[in-house]
């Protein structure tokens, strides 16, 4: 196993520190070397932003070796969409990391994982899934580590079911497997009591990026500047998607708009509330005491522009939107311009578990800026990735937050690498260009504790999505006043346990 380990290692060194030149060799007309090609994904590659060494071989600051002499039980969702938690050896390069990186973590802590798992996504499966945990809790205290649907443990946290992790040496909140962006989000009061990152494949392939058919742009727009060369200029904005897919729209002959017809973009309707993150706006923000209050951006006139511009594209003719994952097939079968959609959509993998992927030529483009003025690029990652938690009862709670560590620390140097310089960035694309798309969408991931805590605040995470599908698109910050009192009530409710 050890040396596969190292092979696996040695073959990501060898993608991450090929001269850009190779990259042309994916657009020769070689039969053998093609984006569906994993040999390919050996050959091909873009030049990366920073060093191999920086890439894999960022050190942690745990021992070289320990011997705890236990089993750490993970208590984990089991209705996730991609691979994560174990995996045989198979040849694949993801599976192979993840077994790699199990053996790797239980031979330097002297540890045994064991996986407990039952489904846990979506309102009625979470509530059973954190009754388990509750339970274990309570009583047996089987589990070590939680790790869950992402908004699981915020509020298993506030039940005192999680460990603070920054009171542990052996975590390093300043690493780079933590990424800043959510630890600081997630930290209240110098309590940080869950986490994620690296160590969570699904973050990277919940990740919400706009794709594009790069044929059907050429119909329709011939030489133009590409929207990815749009990006690179800072001219990739909302209104520049919304005049460039209004009016493309074909009927397939039967007279009514469905989603046998062509269209300017397509849009699964979970993913509307990327363009409240990418117009910068969270829905809470940190007041001067470490607390929580109702951001002011949320309450503000551009979150009102923001919501009646959504509502206004989602109306437009070249549009077509649905509750339903069917619609994704529009875009598979080339019959739509755009899409926007989490980046898994790219790789047969679907939540409804079917083998469907973009075959074609595509570019892929971070959700729009809502105006040029705007600073950065915010890439939204939804809900639908593990967080991750040390139980407080737990039997070993050192070893626990050690195995912890050691698991991003891992990841960080052989799994996401596998997921994120191999498969999405070669084996996926086909060009440099489109590789330097996906660093954007991974540099920009933001995060709002308002999505994490929503089951507390009355469940306000859908407010911009259904506001903007409703008839009044623009009504958003008076649907906001009326949930004022909830919202206020939860935050109270919150931090009555940081402030404890």
């Amino acid at each position: 196993m050890m040396k596969k380990y190292i092979r696996i290692i040695a073959l990501i060194l060898a993608v991450l520190t090929l001269s850009g030149t190779l990259v042309a060799c994916a657009n020769t007309d070689d039969p053998e070397v093609t984006t569906d090609n994993p040999e390919a994904a050996t050959t091909t590659a873009p030049e990366p932003e920073s060093t191999a060494e920086e890439t894999l071989f960022a050190p942690d600051d745990l021992e070289e070796s320990y011997n705890f002499d236990t089993e750490i039980t993970v208590y984990m969702w089991s209705d996730y969409t991609m691979m994560e938690f174990y995996a045989e050896e198979s040849g694949d390069i993801i599976d192979d990391a993840i077994y790699g990186r199990n053996n790797d973590v239980e031979n330097r802590l002297g540890i045994t994982l064991e996986f407990v798992q039952e489904p846990g996504s979506g309102s009625s499966k979470m509530t059973p899934w954190m009754a388990r945990a509750e339970n274990d809790w309570k009583a047996d205290n089987d589990y070590d580590i939680y790790a869950g649907y992402s908004i699981c443990l915020p509020q298993m946290t506030l039940k005192g079911m999680t460990v603070n992790l920054l009171e542990h040496d052996a975590f390093s909140v300043e690493k780079p497997w933590w990424p800043e962006a959510l630890t600081t989000e997630c930290t209240i009061n110098d309590k940080l009591c869950y986490c994620s990152g690296d160590i969570s494949t699904n973050l990277l392939w919940m990740m919400t990026g706009t794709f594009y058919n790069k044929d059907l742009y050429e119909k329709y727009y011939g030489d133009e500047k590409s929207p990815m060369d749009m990006v690179e200029n800072n001219e990739w904005t909302m209104e520049k998607l919304f005049t460039m897919t209004r009016d493309i729209y074909e009927d397939d002959g039967n007279s009514k708009k469905d989603e046998a017809d062509t269209y300017g973009y397509v849009l699964y309707e979970v993913n509307i509330n990327s363009f409240q993150t990418a117009a910068g706006i969270t829905m809470l923000e940190r007041d001067k005491d470490k607390g929580l209050r109702i951001s002011e951006a949320w309450t503000s006139q551009s979150c009102a522009d923001v919501c009646d511009f959504v509502g206004n594209l989602v109306k437009s003719a070249g549009v077509i939107h649905s509750s339903k994952t069917s619609v994704r097939d529009v875009f598979y079968e080339e019959r739509a311009l755009f899409i926007t959609d989490r980046t898994y959509i790219v790789s047969g993998k679907d939540t409804v578990e079917n083998s469907k992927k973009i075959e074609f030529d595509y570019g892929v483009v971070p959700q729009p800026k809502f105006n040029a003025n705007q600073e950065n690029f915010k890439n939204y990652v939804g809900l639908s990735y593990t967080m991750y938690g040390v139980n407080s009862n737990s039997k070993d709670i050192e070893a626990a937050v050690t195995t912890l560590e050691a698991m991003g620390s891992a990841n960080h140097r052989t799994v996401i690498p596998a997921v994120f310089e191999v498969t999405m960035k070669v084996r996926y694309t086909n060009d440099s260009q489109s590789a330097r798309m996906y660093d954007i969408l991974r540099e920009n991931i933001s995060f709002d504790i308002g999505q994490l805590f929503t089951k507390m605040l009355g469940d306000i995470s859908p407010l911009f999505r259904t506001t903007a599908l409703s008839t009044n698109p623009s009504g958003i910050l008076s649907n906001i006043e009326k949930n004022r009192k909830i919202i206020e009530s939860g935050i109270k409710t919150i931090m009555k346990f940081y402030e404890g």
